[in-house]
Protein backbone atom coordinates (compact mmCIF):
# COMPACT_ATOMS: atom_id res chain seq x y z
CA UNK A 1 0.00 0.00 0.00
CA UNK A 2 1.19 3.48 -0.97
CA UNK A 3 1.29 5.96 1.15
CA UNK A 4 2.12 9.64 0.93
CA UNK A 5 3.84 11.44 3.72
CA UNK A 6 2.58 14.69 2.75
CA UNK A 7 -1.00 15.19 0.86
CA UNK A 8 -1.34 17.78 -1.89
CA UNK A 9 -3.57 20.75 -1.00
CA UNK A 10 -6.53 19.21 -2.74
CA UNK A 11 -6.38 15.77 -0.67
CA UNK A 12 -5.52 17.87 2.87
CA UNK A 13 -8.45 20.00 2.03
CA UNK A 14 -10.81 17.54 1.31
CA UNK A 15 -9.95 15.68 4.22
CA UNK A 16 -10.54 18.44 6.61
CA UNK A 17 -14.19 18.86 4.71
CA UNK A 18 -15.10 15.22 5.07
CA UNK A 19 -14.37 15.63 8.98
CA UNK A 20 -16.09 18.81 9.56
CA UNK A 21 -19.78 17.70 9.37
CA UNK A 22 -18.67 14.26 11.80
CA UNK A 23 -16.56 16.14 14.37
CA UNK A 24 -20.10 18.87 14.32
CA UNK A 25 -22.67 16.01 15.31
CA UNK A 26 -19.87 14.83 18.69
CA UNK A 27 -20.06 18.90 19.10
CA UNK A 28 -23.61 18.57 19.23
CA UNK A 29 -23.43 15.22 21.43
CA UNK A 30 -20.92 16.48 24.42
CA UNK A 31 -23.51 19.18 25.00
CA UNK A 32 -26.06 16.25 25.52
CA UNK A 33 -23.72 14.58 27.27
CA UNK A 34 -22.61 17.27 29.77
CA UNK A 35 -25.95 17.85 30.62
CA UNK A 36 -27.04 13.82 31.09
CA UNK A 37 -23.97 14.37 33.51
CA UNK A 38 -24.86 17.29 35.53
CA UNK A 39 -28.53 15.72 35.83
CA UNK A 40 -27.26 12.68 37.29
CA UNK A 41 -24.42 13.86 39.30
CA UNK A 42 -27.42 16.34 41.29
CA UNK A 43 -29.50 13.47 42.23
CA UNK A 44 -26.34 11.39 43.45
CA UNK A 45 -25.58 14.57 45.59
CA UNK A 46 -28.80 14.36 47.02
CA UNK A 47 -28.13 10.85 48.12
CA UNK A 48 -30.68 8.46 45.91
CA UNK A 49 -30.23 6.96 42.48
CA UNK A 50 -31.67 8.04 39.81
CA UNK A 51 -34.27 6.89 38.18
CA UNK A 52 -35.99 6.51 34.38
CA UNK A 53 -38.14 9.40 35.48
CA UNK A 54 -35.49 11.84 36.29
CA UNK A 55 -34.68 12.24 32.56
CA UNK A 56 -37.76 13.24 31.22
CA UNK A 57 -35.37 16.78 31.18
CA UNK A 58 -33.55 15.06 28.48
CA UNK A 59 -35.86 15.01 25.74
CA UNK A 60 -35.80 18.91 25.57
CA UNK A 61 -32.11 19.00 25.20
CA UNK A 62 -32.40 16.21 22.50
CA UNK A 63 -34.55 18.25 20.48
CA UNK A 64 -32.88 21.29 20.63
CA UNK A 65 -30.17 18.94 19.28
CA UNK A 66 -31.71 17.88 16.20
CA UNK A 67 -33.22 21.42 15.75
CA UNK A 68 -29.65 23.22 15.29
CA UNK A 69 -28.22 20.26 13.17
CA UNK A 70 -30.26 19.09 10.31
CA UNK A 71 -27.87 15.93 9.73
CA UNK A 72 -29.68 14.61 13.06
CA UNK A 73 -32.52 12.07 12.04
CA UNK A 74 -32.51 11.25 16.35
CA UNK A 75 -30.85 11.78 19.42
CA UNK A 76 -31.12 11.08 22.62
CA UNK A 77 -29.51 9.01 25.95
CA UNK A 78 -29.21 5.47 26.59
CA UNK A 79 -28.25 4.20 29.95
CA UNK A 80 -26.26 1.46 31.14
CA UNK A 81 -27.98 -1.68 32.29
CA UNK A 82 -28.32 -1.57 36.41
CA UNK A 83 -27.82 2.05 36.83
CA UNK A 84 -31.42 3.49 36.96
CA UNK A 85 -33.38 1.89 40.02
CA UNK A 86 -36.45 1.65 38.70
CA UNK A 87 -35.71 -0.05 34.93
CA UNK A 88 -33.06 -2.93 34.22
CA UNK A 89 -32.37 -0.84 30.94
CA UNK A 90 -33.49 2.60 29.31
CA UNK A 91 -33.08 4.76 26.51
CA UNK A 92 -34.49 8.44 26.55
CA UNK A 93 -34.50 8.82 22.39
CA UNK A 94 -36.13 11.55 20.48
CA UNK A 95 -36.44 10.11 16.47
CA UNK A 96 -37.55 12.71 13.74
CA UNK A 97 -40.67 11.41 12.19
CA UNK A 98 -41.97 11.95 8.15
CA UNK A 99 -43.38 15.39 9.14
CA UNK A 100 -40.09 17.04 10.67
CA UNK A 101 -41.30 16.63 14.56
CA UNK A 102 -39.59 14.97 17.02
CA UNK A 103 -41.65 12.13 19.21
CA UNK A 104 -40.05 9.61 21.65
CA UNK A 105 -38.13 6.74 20.22
CA UNK A 106 -40.46 3.61 22.00
CA UNK A 107 -38.63 0.33 22.04
CA UNK A 108 -38.33 -2.93 24.19
CA UNK A 109 -35.44 -2.96 25.94
CA UNK A 110 -36.48 -5.33 28.66
CA UNK A 111 -33.24 -8.14 28.77
CA UNK A 112 -36.18 -10.84 29.67
CA UNK A 113 -38.65 -10.13 27.07
CA UNK A 114 -38.58 -12.53 23.56
CA UNK A 115 -37.44 -10.28 21.42
CA UNK A 116 -35.53 -6.75 23.21
CA UNK A 117 -33.31 -4.11 21.61
CA UNK A 118 -29.89 -5.27 23.10
CA UNK A 119 -28.49 -2.22 22.39
CA UNK A 120 -25.55 -2.98 25.31
CA UNK A 121 -24.25 -5.61 23.08
CA UNK A 122 -24.50 -2.96 19.62
CA UNK A 123 -20.97 -1.66 18.78
CA UNK A 124 -21.86 2.15 19.70
CA UNK A 125 -22.77 1.29 23.14
CA UNK A 126 -19.62 -1.26 23.82
CA UNK A 127 -16.85 0.53 22.42
CA UNK A 128 -17.78 3.72 24.77
CA UNK A 129 -18.51 1.76 27.65
CA UNK A 130 -15.06 -1.11 27.11
CA UNK A 131 -12.86 1.59 25.63
CA UNK A 132 -14.42 5.06 27.10
CA UNK A 133 -14.31 6.87 23.63
CA UNK A 134 -16.21 7.87 21.28
CA UNK A 135 -17.78 5.95 18.60
CA UNK A 136 -19.80 5.45 15.00
CA UNK A 137 -21.51 2.45 14.25
CA UNK A 138 -22.74 1.72 11.03
CA UNK A 139 -23.26 1.97 7.86
CA UNK A 140 -26.43 -0.24 8.96
CA UNK A 141 -29.90 -0.31 7.66
CA UNK A 142 -31.75 0.87 10.35
CA UNK A 143 -35.15 -1.62 10.51
CA UNK A 144 -36.56 -0.61 13.85
CA UNK A 145 -36.12 3.23 14.29
CA UNK A 146 -35.98 4.49 10.20
CA UNK A 147 -36.24 2.17 7.62
CA UNK A 148 -33.07 3.57 5.99
CA UNK A 149 -29.06 3.48 5.90
CA UNK A 150 -27.50 5.33 8.81
CA UNK A 151 -24.57 5.82 11.57
CA UNK A 152 -25.09 5.74 15.00
CA UNK A 153 -22.66 8.30 16.77
CA UNK A 154 -22.18 7.84 20.21
CA UNK A 155 -20.18 9.14 23.41
CA UNK A 156 -19.56 8.12 26.72
CA UNK A 157 -21.40 10.00 29.76
CA UNK A 158 -19.54 9.77 33.23
CA UNK A 159 -20.43 10.71 36.41
CA UNK A 160 -17.78 10.39 38.81
CA UNK A 161 -15.05 8.79 36.71
CA UNK A 162 -18.34 6.14 36.63
CA UNK A 163 -19.76 5.12 32.84
CA UNK A 164 -23.09 5.71 32.90
CA UNK A 165 -24.83 5.52 29.36
CA UNK A 166 -23.76 7.54 26.24
CA UNK A 167 -24.95 10.24 24.33
CA UNK A 168 -25.58 10.18 20.75
CA UNK A 169 -27.34 10.88 17.14
CA UNK A 170 -28.68 8.61 14.16
CA UNK A 171 -27.64 10.09 11.12
CA UNK A 172 -29.94 8.94 8.17
CA UNK A 173 -26.74 8.68 5.06
CA UNK A 174 -29.51 9.96 3.15
CA UNK A 175 -28.42 13.25 4.73
CA UNK A 176 -24.99 12.92 5.31
CA UNK A 177 -24.22 11.86 1.62
CA UNK A 178 -24.92 15.32 0.43
CA UNK A 179 -22.33 16.64 2.53
CA UNK A 180 -19.89 14.47 1.80
CA UNK A 181 -19.85 13.33 -2.12
CA UNK A 182 -19.43 16.73 -3.94
CA UNK A 183 -16.02 16.51 -1.82
CA UNK A 184 -15.08 13.40 -2.96
CA UNK A 185 -16.43 14.39 -7.06
CA UNK A 186 -13.41 17.45 -6.90
CA UNK A 187 -11.01 14.36 -6.20
CA UNK A 188 -9.19 13.41 -9.34
CA UNK A 189 -9.28 9.60 -8.82
CA UNK A 190 -12.06 7.05 -7.31
CA UNK A 191 -12.57 7.85 -4.44
CA UNK A 192 -14.07 5.97 -0.88
CA UNK A 193 -14.96 6.91 2.33
CA UNK A 194 -15.05 3.91 4.48
CA UNK A 195 -14.80 2.92 8.54
CA UNK A 196 -12.96 1.44 10.96
CA UNK A 197 -14.15 -2.13 9.18
CA UNK A 198 -13.13 -0.53 6.17
CA UNK A 199 -16.67 -0.56 5.08
CA UNK A 200 -18.18 2.13 2.58
CA UNK A 201 -19.78 4.83 3.99
CA UNK A 202 -19.98 7.02 0.57
CA UNK A 203 -18.07 7.13 -2.69
CA UNK A 204 -17.63 8.77 -5.96
CA UNK A 205 -18.01 5.56 -8.02
CA UNK A 206 -20.45 3.11 -8.31
CA UNK A 207 -17.60 0.34 -8.07
CA UNK A 208 -18.71 0.56 -4.18
CA UNK A 209 -22.28 -0.14 -2.35
CA UNK A 210 -22.79 1.46 0.79
CA UNK A 211 -21.41 -0.79 3.21
CA UNK A 212 -19.30 -3.17 1.20
CA UNK A 213 -16.19 -4.07 2.99
CA UNK A 214 -12.94 -3.05 0.50
CA UNK A 215 -9.51 -3.91 0.35
CA UNK A 216 -7.23 -1.13 0.78
CA UNK A 217 -4.54 -1.82 -1.20
CA UNK A 218 -4.43 -3.08 -4.42
CA UNK A 219 -1.81 -5.28 -7.05
CA UNK A 220 -0.61 -2.39 -7.90
CA UNK A 221 0.49 -0.64 -4.68
CA UNK A 222 -1.35 2.56 -5.89
CA UNK A 223 -4.07 2.55 -3.75
CA UNK A 224 -3.75 5.74 -1.20
CA UNK A 225 -4.88 5.89 2.22
CA UNK A 226 -5.11 9.14 4.78
CA UNK A 227 -6.96 9.05 7.69
CA UNK A 228 -9.59 11.62 7.77
CA UNK A 229 -11.37 10.97 11.76
CA UNK A 230 -8.44 9.24 13.36
CA UNK A 231 -9.99 8.04 16.41
CA UNK A 232 -12.59 6.58 14.50
CA UNK A 233 -10.58 4.86 11.75
CA UNK A 234 -12.36 6.60 9.31
CA UNK A 235 -10.64 6.73 5.89
CA UNK A 236 -10.28 7.91 2.64
CA UNK A 237 -8.94 5.88 -0.48
CA UNK A 238 -7.79 7.39 -3.45
CA UNK A 239 -8.40 4.18 -5.81
CA UNK A 240 -6.18 3.16 -8.88
CA UNK A 241 -8.12 2.81 -12.11
CA UNK A 242 -8.59 -0.40 -13.83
Amino acid sequence: MARKKSASNDVASAIGELAEPIERVFTELQLLATVTADVLTGITSDGRRAESNDLGVIAAVADGTIARYALLGGAGVVINPGYLADVQSHLEWRQLGRDGRARALILDVDPESADPYDYWEMEWFRIPRDEGRRMVGGPYFDYRGADRFGLTFATPVQVAGEFVGIAGADVPLALLEPELLPILRRLPRRAALVNHENRVITANTPHYAIGARVRPTSDSGATVVWDVVADLGWKLLLIPEG
